[in-house]
């Protein structure tokens, strides 16, 4: 079994609001990623689902560290130079 760390998800909205997730454990990033798309795409299904929410309302998503907020994992960027 792998080891247990803890990771927030940070959003980035395109007027510049920051919002950050309560602390959980995950031992596998890309099942927390999966995740992470899949809230998305159920919260915004009304608008056209994840992609189509992220064009319009988000600069960047990505999963950090709980500990000390460091990109882990981007998983949506307006900034081709983060991408």
């Amino acid at each position: 079994m792998a080891d247990l760390f803890n990771i927030r998800v940070l959003q980035h909205d395109t007027e510049d609001q920051i919002r950050i997730s309560s602390a959980f454990p995950v031992d596998n990033l890309d099942q927390a990623e999966k995740g992470v798309i899949a809230g998305y795409e159920e919260d915004t299904a009304w608008c056209g689902g994840f992609k189509a929410a992220c064009e319009k309302y988000y600069k960047r998503i990505a999963i950090v560290s709980a500990d000390t907020l460091e990109v882990i994992r981007l998983i949506y960027s307006t900034n081709e130079k983060e991408g």
